[in-house]
């Protein structure tokens, strides 16, 4: 069975992980959007560089001779040169097409070769050829996906001859796009645990702490102790239960000292009560002390002290000594011996050790 503290814990925690899952689930889809939409206007803004630096090197038109494609006198095919300078200046893979066969190219196939002679996806050949529109997106470019940009190239005509190509491996924006997720997944597990951990303190010293101090109140009043109050300050449920308690405890106080005075009333008359017989000592004794105790004290308990004062009188006690021998705790001994102190009743001597404050030692007077 788990405890109440473990219940809270987990409940709060499994919350937070359930929140943080869902926003990094949104931050996942929006960064990748973000992501696809750079690498989108990454691949035209190169498109137009490779472009208007072709137009640069090689004047000229586009145009096709024996099956051959010609950038006015410069001959395409194989031209790698071109490619390779294009791949180097902007870090995509470039090819230009002859209609929708490579016939210059930075990639390779898996055996590392240039994948000249091979063709273009049927996507991009409908759109780029078949359509006479550019092409912006993911595209399959020799097995590999890719972030792609393909344009039509045309001749004085206008007719559409081939294509013209940059990308950029997928791989390299899923890297920097998981990356960014694994760093936010330790962000978030850092922060889950800094959580789980302040309600699990927050818990332990409002909720748990308290209802412990009850509790252990509660068992003591069972165990016939006239028990404490708890000091519980809190102005939530806590606190109002806490302060049930305590009036409880002043409740059964109230009726310990009432029956405490039927006793000595029966006592006084001299039939026994509860199979005790009443004693010249015992009546002596409840005589030194008032009918009406102060709030908190009960006649029993205080009978109890004494007794045990009377039984060590020749050494003397403390007050330690003395909430040990009448199982009770060291607050409330210390108020039943400060009330005997006040009547009287009480020789107090100073115990002075090497260190640290001087002891008290009680004797009661006979």
């Amino acid at each position: 069975m788990r405890s109440l503290k473990q219940q809270i814990t987990l409940l709060v925690v499994g919350a937070i992980i359930v929140m943080t899952a869902g926003f990094m689930l949104a931050v996942f889809f929006q960064t990748r959007a973000t992501a696809l939409l750079a690498a989108e206007t990454k691949a035209m803004s190169d498109l137009a560089t490779v472009e208007a630096l072709i137009n640069l090197q090689y004047p000229g038109s586009w145009k096709v001779k024996d099956g051959v494609l010609f950038k006015g006198n410069v001959k395409i095919n194989g031209n790698y040169a071109l490619v390779d300078y294009v791949e180097r200046l902007t870090g995509d893979s470039c090819t230009i097409f002859l209609n929708d066969v490579r016939v210059t190219t930075t990639v390779r196939d898996k055996h590392g070769n240039r994948a000249v002679g091979t063709r273009a996806s049927s996507e991009v050949v409908q759109k780029v050829l078949g359509a006479g529109q550019e092409y912006v997106g993911e595209a399959y470019v020799v097995g590999r996906k890719y972030q792609t940009a393909y344009k039509p190239i045309t001749d004085d005509s206008g007719k559409i001859i081939g294509m013209l190509y940059v990308g950029a491996p997928r791989a390299i924006y899923d890297t920097i796009l998981y990356s960014s997720l694994k760093i936010m997944g330790l962000v978030a597990v850092v922060l889950t645990l800094a959580i789980g951990l302040g309600v699990w303190v927050f818990t332990q010293r409002t909720i748990i702490d308290p209802l412990q101090e009850i509790i252990a109140g509660t068992r003591q009043v069972v165990l016939g102790s006239p028990g404490l109050p708890v000091a519980v300050h809190s102005k939530n449920e806590i606190g109002e239960l806490a302060r049930a308690f305590n009036q409880m405890v002043e409740g059964m106080q109230a009726l310990a000292n009432e029956l405490g005075k039927v006793v000595s009333f029966a006592q006084s008359e001299g039939h026994p009560s509860a199979g005790n017989a009443v004693t010249p000592t015992k009546r002596k004794e409840m005589e030194r002390f008032p009918e009406e105790l102060p709030k908190g004290l009960n006649r029993i308990t205080l009978e109890q002290v004494v007794r045990f004062l009377e039984r060590n009188k020749e050494n003397g006690v403390s007050s330690d000594e003395v909430a040990g021998g009448v199982n009770l705790s060291k607050v409330t001994v210390r108020r039943y011996l400060d009330y005997l102190e006040q009547c009287g009743l009480l020789d107090i001597d100073q115990k002075y050790g090497s260190v640290g404050r001087p002891l008290k030692i009680y004797r009661i007077k006979t």
